[in-house]
C-alpha cells in the first residue's frame, strides 16, 4: 500500500532489472517503467501473469537491456485499494496513479543507487497499459502530462458517445450514476443481497461459460472486493466518475493536437476478437467503438495503419492496432492470453525503443 492524496492505494511491483553489478548501462538504455490499470471491477490481479512477463524481458538480447520497473495498481475502491477519501474524476484518480508512482520509483532508484553509479536512475518519462476503464488513465495522463508518457498500450478501448444506464455492463462501467458532479450523493446500491446468499453465485454463474474455475473464482473475489467497497461508500455520498462520462474526445483531440510534446508518445491499440464480437452480439457495436476510438487517438493524416513508420517521421502521432483471437480473447483477455498478450506488447515497445 502507499499513500496518495485520494487515500491507500494497493499496488504489484516487479523489478525485472538486472542485480548484476558488474554491468554497465548508460541513460540510453534505461527502460521506462511500465503503469498498469486494470478494468472494472477487477484489480491489479488482471496483470499478475503478465508482470514478469514485461519486467524481465531482454528484447535486445545484447545484455544491455536489463529489464524494467512495471507497478500494476488497484484503483480506489477497487480491490485491496481503500475508498477515495471524496468524491473523484478519471483525471484525480490519474493524478493519484502518478503520485503513487513516483514515490515508489523514487524509493527503487534510492535502492539501486545503494549499487550503482548515479547515471543509472530510473526514467521519469512512463509507458501505460489500460484494460477497459485502465484506458481513460491511461488517455487523461497523455492527455495531460504528454511529457511524461513515452507510450501508451490500450487494450479493448471502446469510444460510448450514445451511453445510456441500460447499456452499463459490470465489467465496463464503475458508478451506476451517470451524473459526474463531484459532490453528487448517491443514496441506494443496486446491488440486492439475497438472503439465501444466491447473489454469490449469480457472481460465479455469470462468467461460468468464458472462465475456468481458478479464474472465475479471482474474477468474482475482485468483484465482492468492490461490491463492498461500493456499499460502504454510496451513504457517505462518495462517488467516483463514470468513464462514459469522461470527456473522450477533448482527451483525444489534446493527445494529437500538441505534435511538439506528443509525437514521442508511440500508441498501441489491442483488439481482443471475441471482445467485440461479445458486444456485436449484445447490440452494442463493439467493433465499431473500438475503431472510433483508435481513429480519435489518430490526426487527420494517419488513417493507414500500414503508414506509421512515415507518418511518426512527418511528426504524426503513431497509433498501431493489433487483434488477438481465440475463444479466449474477450473481456479478460490479459489473464487468458498473457504469453500473446505480453509478446504484442514487447514487440512495440522493442520497435520504439521504449
Amino acid at each position: 500500500m502507499i499513500q496518495t492524496a485520494l487515500g491507500s492505494i494497493f499496488y504489484l511491483l516487479h523489478d525485472g532489472r538486472s542485480n548484476n553489478n558488474e554491468s554497465s548501462v548508460d541513460n540510453n538504455n534505461i527502460k521506462a517503467p511500465i503503469l498498469c490499470f486494470h478494468m472494472s471491477p477487477r484489480s491489479s490481479d488482471e496483470y499478475s501473469e503478465v508482470l514478469p512477463l514485461l519486467a524481465e524481458h531482454d528484447g535486445d538480447g545484447d545484455g544491455t537491456s536489463s529489464g524494467r520497473i512495471v507497478i500494476a495498481f488497484d484503483t480506489p475502491g477497487y480491490g485491496s485499494s481503500e475508498n477515495p477519501l471524496k468524491s473523484c474524476t478519471i483525471d484525480e484518480i490519474s493524478d493519484a496513479f502518478l503520485e503513487a508512482a513516483d514515490k515508489l520509483l523514487l524509493e527503487c532508484d534510492e535502492q539501486e543507487q545503494d549499487n550503482k553509479s548515479k547515471n543509472e536512475s530510473i526514467s521519469n518519462e512512463f509507458v501505460t497499459i489500460g484494460s477497459l476503464m485502465g484506458n481513460f488513465f491511461c488517455v487523461s495522463i497523455a492527455s495531460r502530462y504528454p511529457e511524461r508518457v513515452k507510450g501508451t498500450i490500450l487494450t479493448n478501448i471502446w469510444f460510448n458517445p450514445t451511453s445510456t444506464k441500460a447499456e452499463a455492463d459490470d465489467d465496463i462501467g464503475t458508478e451506476i450514476s451517470a451524473d459526474n458532479k463531484k459532490d453528487s450523493a448517491i443514496k441506494s446500491d443496486p446491488f440486492i443481497l439475497k438472503d439465501d446468499g444466491s447473489h454469490l453465485m449469480e457472481l460465479h454463474q455469470k462468467r461460468s461459460s468464458v472462465l475456468d474455475n481458478e479464474l472465475n473464482l479471482r474474477v468474482v473475489h475482485t468483484e465482492i472486493s468492490y461490491l463492498v467497497n461500493r456499499r460502504k461508500r454510496y451513504p457517505l455520498g462518495i462517488s467516483i466518475q463514470d468513464p462514459n462520462t469522461y470527456d473522450f474526445i477533448g482527451a483525444c483531440h489534446k493527445i494529437v493536437g500538441d505534435r511538439s510534446k506528443n509525437n514521442n508518445n508511440k500508441i498501441l491499440c489491442i483488439k481482443g476478437e471475441g471482445y467485440t464480437e461479445m458486444f456485436d452480439k449484445f447490440g452494442l457495436d463493439g467493433s465499431k467503438r473500438f475503431d472510433d476510438a483508435c481513429q480519435l487517438l489518430r490526426n487527420n493524416n494517419n488513417n493507414n495503419d500500414d503508414n506509421d513508420e512515415q507518418n511518426n517521421n512527418n511528426g504524426a502521432l503513431v497509433v498501431q492496432v493489433e487483434t488477438l483471437t481465440g475463444d479466449k480473447s474477450t473481456l479478460n483477455l490479459i489473464n487468458q492470453m498473457s504469453n500473446e498478450f505480453a509478446i504484442l506488447c514487447n514487440i512495440f515497445l522493442n520497435q520504439h525503443r521504449l
